[in-house]
């Protein structure tokens, strides 16, 4: 009889642990239902993902006046957790585990909050939405003159500009976030410039909003034994350095964002204080349904807005946004297109492809700006001219 209660009580507990899960997890208060130990349900996950513990880091956290270097390295057995005091002035390590590659960088001593515009240069290669796809990303920079093979920066005194969206879906985040790091700061040194625009997967991911992250990365967290919401957080190098950046840039007459501004957004804003709100809502806790809703960072905002790459809006109401912020023309990604196309007469071009299928096939493409003219360059650094008409 005692056996039987026991039977039963376990029961009970078994179905309120899963149906409160379930409410939970359909209602975004979690973002993860852990069924057995590396064995989880996430929300909204519709994809099967086989992904788990992996080479990772470094992961550099401020703490008690430490600084600390987590990473999962390779080893005889696997993969192992690492975990060491380090000094500002260390030279790090990146491993990426997918193509063999070694490349090192220091930290910064301090960062800053980006500008909002910029002169135009000679040349910009643009790309938008890498997903944690390192080996499109190296290929196409490679292939363009913008690194070396040891990941030195060779652009000179021109731009890259990154359009948002390197997080989520791919397996090497990591990896590719702190080879931008890395050229943001040669880049500077010979008069060139990153950018790294923020899209909505930066602001899900530094907000702990976790829905598209692949198992590997929660496998690696609990290999750490650091969650992964603090691998962003304000107290990580990566954290901080992402926090300075802008979600709408402009380089001379051009105006970069990750998903477009849209014909209604309030005229009282500048690109700066665009920006100044973007960067506020990281850290700001919202009510539910009030996110959604937010000017800067909900779904009608310049990091979720569609309607402009689905050409909802009208040529006029594009024409009077490019007025208003007084350029030419808007570079979008956010919603993928087959190739790099032009919309609405050219004045917006849209760059978000499938990377992951096109690298798979030994293929990437970019955006090419040089003396005013705009073309779609792949991995060899081929270029041809776009057509600016619909």
């Amino acid at each position: 009889m005692k056996l039987k209660k026991i039977f039963i009580y376990a029961c009970a507990i078994i179905v309120l642990y899963f149906g409160i899960g379930a409410l939970l997890l359909n209602f975004e208060i979690i973002q993860r239902l852990y069924i057995f130990p590396g064995w989880s349900i996430k929300h909204g996950a519709t994809d099967e993902d086989s992904s788990t513990v992996s080479a990772d880091g470094p992961i550099i956290i401020y703490r008690d006046g430490k600084i600390l270097n987590y990473q999962v390295v390779p080893s005889t057995t696997g993969f192992t957790a690492s975990v060491a005091e380090i000094s500002e002035n260390d030279s790090l390590q990146c491993y990426v585990d997918e193509t063999g590659d070694r490349f090192r960088f220091l930290l910064n001593k301090s960062v800053q909050v980006q500008p909002s515009e910029y002169s135009r240069p000679a040349k910009i290669l643009a790309l938008s939405d890498i997903e944690g796809n390192f080996k499109g990303f190296k290929s196409i920079l490679q292939g363009n003159g913008v690194i070396d093979s040891q990941f030195n920066w060779t652009f000179g005194a021109n731009h890259l500009v990154l359009n948002g969206d390197f997080f989520d879906r791919g397996l090497q985040v990591t990896e590719c976030l702190w080879l931008i790091y890395k050229l943001e700061n040669e880049a500077e040194k010979q008069g060139g410039k990153v950018h790294f625009i923020l899209g909505n997967h930066e602001m899900m991911n530094l907000k702990g909003q976790l829905k598209y992250v692949r198992d590997k990365y929660e496998h690696n967290a609990d290999t750490l034994k650091l969650p992964y919401a603090e691998w962003y957080a304000k107290e990580s190098a990566l954290g901080r350095w992402l926090r300075t950046k802008n979600a709408v840039e402009k380089i001379g007459d051009l105006l970069f964002v990750h998903a477009g501004i849209r014909k209604d957004f309030p005229e009282e804003y500048t690109i700066q204080q665009i920006n100044e709100n973007v960067r506020a809502g990281i850290d700001k806790t919202f009510k539910k349904g009030e996110q959604a809703q937010d000017l800067f960072i909900g779904n009608e905002s310049p990091i979720w807005y569609r309607g402009i790459s689905t050409e909802e809006e009208s040529q006029q109401d594009i024409e009077n946004t490019l007025t208003r912020f007084r350029v030419s023309n808007m570079i979008v990604g956010h919603t993928i297109v087959d190739q790099i196309k032009s919309l609405y007469q050219g004045k917006v071009i849209d760059i978000d492809l499938d990377h992951k299928t096109n690298s798979d096939q030994g293929k990437m493409y970019a955006l090419w700006i040089e003396n005013g003219t705009f073309y779609s360059t792949d991995q060899q650094g081929a270029k041809n001219r776009l057509a600016l008409t619909n």
